[in-house]
């Protein structure tokens, strides 16, 4: 690995990752919601521990999220241990996994992975 190469490599990814981070901020509409930053396409999803087992709650943010007929990858947590909701997560934060959403229009399909932890009525979870 050249060394010349490693700080702007580094460099490139710090000016990516702030600028992106917490783009969204607190959802200004009340849903308690909290975007703590994105890398690429992927948007990590802070909701309030009273939500997580709540799907239509979920689904209403990925519609607010998501832009129609555009990739959107999410994944969400929630963040009972009050730890700071910025990049890179705390891992109390990525301890409490609630869903991975995935929109390709490409494959043309959607994805909801929710976390075993939940234990909600539903036959395949991580």
């Amino acid at each position: 690995m050249n060394p010349t190469r490693t700080p702007f490599a580094f460099l490139l990814f710090i000016c990516f990752l702030f600028p992106n981070s917490g783009s969204f901020a607190r959802d200004t509409v009340g849903n308690g919601f909290n975007v703590a930053g994105q890398m690429g396409f992927m948007k990590f999803v802070i909701i309030p521990a009273e939500k997580q087992s709540d799907v239509e709650f979920h689904r209403k943010i990925v519609k607010k999220i998501c832009i129609q007929g555009e990739t959107c990858f999410l994944n969400f947590f929630t963040n009972s241990k009050n730890a700071p909701e910025s990049l890179p997560l705390d891992d109390r934060i990525l301890a409490e996994p609630t869903l991975m959403y995935k929109y390709s229009p490409k494959h043309r399909n959607e994805i909801e992975d929710w976390s075993c932890r939940l234990k909600l009525p539903i036959k395949s979870c991580f």
